[in-house]
């Protein structure tokens, strides 16, 4: 076993530089997968279920004056469900593609009530308090 006290300086900056070629590796692997995937996922029944929808909607009670984040928003299923009660939804995704379909969906239902962001939801981009609710349905997989 050793330890990083151990590791001389030289050592520990390739070992760092290591951790970020694999972290740039599994985000670029990220990037690939749901690209693709977007319009297939969007298009899944299953997905847009009313009854599993629904349920979101009741535990979270929402208001017409609530702003709602959907972190990892994919397809925008959630978030367009969600506008229909609150007063501003924002959804985030880390794939453009995503993206494109939520913002699809939303003018397919008339919302106007949407905003779409693209980033890493490990690195919020909002200030703290800026949203009432906060939902996230398929993220704790990743």
């Amino acid at each position: 076993m050793w330890a990083l006290s151990d590791m001389t300086q030289s050592e520990r900056m390739e070992a760092n530089q290591e951790v970020v070629r694999d972290e740039e590796e599994q985000r670029s692997l990220i990037l690939d997968q749901f690209a693709r995937q977007a319009e297939p996922f969007a298009r899944m029944p299953a997905h847009s279920a009313a009854d599993s929808l629904e349920i979101i909607r009741k535990v979270l009670a929402l208001r017409a004056e609530d702003t709602v984040l959907d972190v990892a928003c994919g397809p925008g299923i959630v978030a367009c469900f969600l506008a229909q009660f609150a007063g501003q939804v924002t959804g985030i995704d880390l794939t453009a593609e995503m993206i494109e379909q939520a913002k699809s969906l939303q003018a397919e239902r008339g919302l106007s009530n949407l905003v779409w962001d693209i980033g890493d939801v490990s690195a919020l981009p909002y200030a703290d308090g800026r949203f009432s609710t906060v939902v996230s349905r398929y993220t704790f997989h990743h």
